[in-house]
């Protein structure tokens, strides 16, 4: 993000003391407390359903979420005169979860499932939220049911489309990243001459393929069992991107940023994401993989088809289907070292993932 973007901040009815370089943000320090001013590349729509998210778990007492602020002309999305868009967020003092911690591993683990409880969106119109939600008498509980304010129909609502936010089926998924597994193959076997990541690719192949068709065969056969937890999930919603770049440790509180993948799914899937990528920073440590399972367990429950989803999802070899994806749309002029590398180190912890399975 350059300096220009700091135009954007004339939009806003903000006093802004003082402005520094984040990772693709501007971090603001302002009388009202911490902001940033990020790129935004979602719709207005969808900016309004994060914050109708964001706006439920501040309902619920959980209040350290990065909503959107509204422009002054109340849109949540602002645009430059190219066209780009930018949003202000409230913000947060803090450092994202330490990876080799595993203290805050557990911590970020119990975070997610406080707020798997709280996440749940019933009826189909949303409301602007202003950033004004806090209630400081409210406490900080899981326990909090989240349900419609009784006068939420008074306050100028407008619709959306929930099919707009509903995730792919887990099963229409593996089918397509299979295909795409099997033209990669079939795209290396008719190159010419082919490097060295080619080749190893070719020689992993059929391992990592069989997982993956095993994996889809098992989800297919869980069909019926996800249809039905569909249903009973139906207002459950997932944040989408929940991994350790989006838990900030601030002191002895925890906040949550972020929300822009969020979607109606299901949540186990949240749980899945953030324990594979920390696992594979992790060797696939057995033991604490079985602690974050039963950290997250202890706050909220998960359900036999939970489990048995869980475990298919860490079954597939997404490690290996990422790989080969980010290096067919890439340039085959020049192959860098690092697809060796990830490659080399895919196939060194195998070994133990398998053993994480078995666990499992």
């Amino acid at each position: 993000m350059n300096d220009r973007a700091l135009k954007i901040l004339e939009q806003y009815e903000l006093e802004v003391a003082g402005t520094r370089r984040g990772r693709g943000s501007w971090y603001l320090d302002t009388p009202g407390g911490f902001r940033i001013l990020s790129d935004y590349s979602g719709s207005e729509n969808r900016a309004g359903f994060q914050n109708r998210v964001m706006g439920k778990l501040r309902e619920s007492g959980y209040e350290n979420v990065d909503l959107i602020l509204p422009n002054k002309e109340g849109h949540l999305v602002s645009r430059d005169w190219e066209g780009n868009g930018y949003v202000v967020k409230e913000w947060y003092a803090g450092r994202e979860c330490d990876t080799s911690n595993e203290g805050e591993i557990l911590c970020a683990v119990r975070n997610l499932a406080c707020l798997h409880r709280k996440m749940r969106l019933d009826g189909g119109s949303l409301r602007n939220i202003d950033g004004q939600l806090k209630d400081p008498n409210r406490e900080h509980s899981c326990d909090s049911p989240v349900t419609d304010s009784p006068d939420e129909s008074a306050q100028a609502p407008f619709s959306y489309d929930k099919t707009h936010f509903i995730a792919r089926r887990p099963a229409e998924e593996f089918v397509s990243w299979n295909a795409q597994l099997r033209k990669i193959r079939s795209f290396i076997r008719s190159r010419p001459r082919r490097n060295v990541f080619e080749q190893s690719f070719l020689d992993s192949y059929e391992k990592y393929y069989a997982q993956a068709q095993k994996a889809e065969e098992e989800l297919l056969a869980l069909t019926d069992d996800l249809a039905a937890l569909e249903k009973q999930s139906a207002n459950a919603i997932c944040h989408g991107d929940y991994s350790h770049h989006n838990v900030l440790i601030c002191g002895r509180e925890v906040a949550t940023t972020n929300f822009d993948s969020c979607r109606f799914d299901f949540q186990v899937n949240d749980l899945y994401y953030f324990m594979r990528k920390i696992l594979e920073k992790q060797e696939w440590n057995v033991r604490l993989g079985g602690r974050m399972l039963e950290s997250y367990t202890q706050i909220r429950t998960l359900s036999g088809t939970e489990r048995r989803l869980l475990r298919v999802k860490m079954l597939y070899p997404e490690k290996f289907r990422k790989l080969a994806g980010s290096y067919y749309v890439g340039s085959k002029a020049w192959i860098s070292r690092q697809y060796m590398e990830k490659l080399e180190k895919t196939n060194r912890q195998e070994r133990a993932r398998q053993e994480f399975m078995k666990m499992l």
